[in-house]
């Protein structure tokens, strides 16, 4: 299958459950500026609903093709406005990259990268954990990128400085 057909096949999954611009959770806003067009983002609570959830979910699921290095990408995010409590945002990074896991072809390559988005600062020792926190998916562990609620390009920079390409 190639990756403009995974990206459908994806896109046919989220159906109704896709997220609406702008990307906000609870005034913490991400810019889709200098993301590919061609993109999906599922909105992980229309998809999961949190009374029927079973595990600490991410807010978003971005999917897109990265041509350059010819893989799917997959972004789990996490928006948090206030106080980040790295634990928390670990957990539903990871449950992020389950659902990444389990919704996309096995057959296809594809590039996790983790993203939280913050409103203010992050205490130093939050800050520690998520900078040594790794989330696992098939078989290889990801770090997790950082970038401030509300900025132009905000998840591009994220992106961007990500090391697992």
């Amino acid at each position: 299958m190639n990756l403009h057909e995974a990206l459908e096949e994806i896109r046919q999954w989220i159906g109704d459950r896709i997220a609406a611009s702008p990307y906000t959770k609870e005034g913490c806003r991400v810019s889709m500026a200098n993301i590919p067009s061609e993109r999906v983002v599922l909105d992980v609570d229309l998809a999961f609903p949190p009374s029927k959830a079973t595990a600490n979910q991410c807010d978003f699921v971005l999917f897109y093709i990265d041509d350059a290095q010819n893989y799917l990408i997959g972004v789990p995010m996490e928006l948090k406005r206030g106080d980040v409590d790295a634990s928390e945002a670990v957990a539903q990074l990871q449950e992020g990259a389950r659902i990444i896991d389990n919704h996309t072809p096995s057959d296809v390559d594809i590039n996790l990268i983790l993203v939280l988005v913050h409103g203010g600062s992050i205490h130093r020792n939050q800050r520690n954990k998520l900078r040594t926190s790794r989330i696992r998916f098939r078989g290889e562990e990801f770090p997790i990128n950082t970038t401030r609620c509300g900025h132009q390009g905000n998840l591009a920079q994220a992106l961007a400085k990500s090391s697992k390409r």
